[in-house]
């Protein structure tokens, strides 16, 4: 290993060179500072001693020449000791190599400190160089997660871009949704849609988990869906408790991994009779909300969609009346309200919520509903996407 001697004739320890020869270093002498920076960009410079200028010429020239040498041997991670009475570390901050000795240190003391530099230098820049490669390594990743970040984006505008944007009244029902997703994109998908002059379907369907893997089932969901069926004659409105088991044997042929499931709500709405007809997989039970202000699980047998052929989903019904509401949600609201002290479960809370707001029109649930889950502790970390259908039969019509 080579070590550098900056005008040892003059401003070093006495015999100096020959001290550290005998320890096996390869010693090169340096007139000045500036000839000592050119022979410092030679790779096989280890080690630079180096006295302080101490104040320089009277231009100032000879510190400036020092500190170009400081920068240049900081710069290669060459190990450096300055030796001079109270010299700083030349502002080269704390990663330095560059170590400090005061005017009356003895050979013996620096060749003490370049016998630690011999024995740790090639473990240094080994360590340097794993730190260099895991740099470039963050760097790529953090290029990778940009672009990740990137597509996801686009992905949840697009799949935004499939949720229905005319929410005007439809006869005497109008609608009003919730939709947050807990990434970019969602696991929840929600549809309003007319199926005929009589007659308006909507759901609200849940793929398990959230991510990516999930969205893209949601867009299987919304091709799947089929309300009706076309015959020669025209065509024929399919009961909702078929139109999932289409639905189910549809995700059930896909051999969907790591036991992903999906569960739905799917209603029918006669505008002209006001009554909805009604199945569930699996899913929360639709809340109705009488012109009283009552609150009500509308109950219905249906498993888990996706996981077995056959399954059948029946179809129930209820009569509505003006002013009465019924609220579809996925199962990420019942996440997202901690239960309170005086309440066993979080299912107790929410309903609360929603008996608390079950006087108030549709789109005012909706949006104090938001309000509530902004106010809930931990909705900047959200456990599970949360979709919200309201509909309401209008009073006046």
């Amino acid at each position: 290993m080579q070590v550098l001697l900056v005008d040892s004739d003059a401003s070093l320890p006495s015999g100096l060179g020959t001290c550290l020869a005998e320890d096996g270093w390869v010693v090169s002498d340096a007139t000045d500072y500036k000839h000592a920076t050119r022979m410092a960009q030679d790779e096989s410079v280890a080690a630079v001693i180096v006295p302080h200028p101490e104040g320089g010429h009277a231009d100032g020239s000879a510190e400036l020449d020092f500190h170009d040498l400081m920068r240049a041997i900081d710069s290669r991670r060459i190990a450096g000791v300055v030796i001079g009475n109270g010299p700083e570390r030349a502002n080269l901050g704390d990663g330095t190599l560059i170590d400090v000795a005061r005017c009356e240190v003895t050979k013996e003391e620096i060749r003490g400190r370049l016998a630690m530099v011999r024995r740790y230098h090639n473990l240094v820049l080994s360590m340097e160089q794993e730190v260099e490669h895991l740099q470039r390594i963050s760097k790529r990743i953090n290029q990778h997660f940009i672009e990740v970040d990137q597509e996801m984006r686009l992905a949840g505008r697009l799949q935004r871009d499939f949720l229905p944007r005319d929410l005007r009244p439809v006869g005497p029902v109008c609608f009003a949704p919730l939709y947050r997703p807990v990434t970019w994109v969602s696991g929840d998908i929600y549809d309003i849609f007319r199926v005929d002059e009589d007659h308006v379907g909507f759901y609200v369907a849940d793929a398990v988990g959230h991510g990516m893997a999930a969205s893209l089932l949601t867009m299987f969901i919304k091709h799947t869906i089929a309300p009706k069926e076309i015959t020669p004659q025209g065509y024929r409105i399919r009961e909702p408790g078929e139109t999932l088991t289409i639905l189910n044997e549809a995700l059930s042929e896909q051999n969907l991994p790591n036991c992903q499931f999906v569960t739905a709500c799917y209603c029918l709405f006669n505008i002209k009779t006001l009554e909805l007809r009604f199945a569930r997989g699996g899913h929360p039970y639709p809340l109705l909300i009488t012109g009283d202000g009552a609150v009500t699980e509308l109950k219905s047998h249906g498993g888990l969609m996706g996981l077995f052929k056959g399954t059948s989903f029946p179809t129930s019904s209820v009569q509505m009346h003006p002013g009465e509401k019924l609220i579809l949600y996925t199962d990420g609201i019942e996440v997202s309200f901690a239960p309170r002290e005086d309440e066993a479960h979080s299912w107790e809370h929410y309903r609360a919520v929603f008996e608390t707001l079950a006087h108030e029109p549709v789109d005012e649930i909706v949006r104090h509903l938001e309000e509530q889950l902004d106010a809930e502790t931990g909705s900047l970390d959200p456990k599970d996407d949360v979709t919200v259908i309201g509909m309401q039969i209008l009073s006046d019509q």
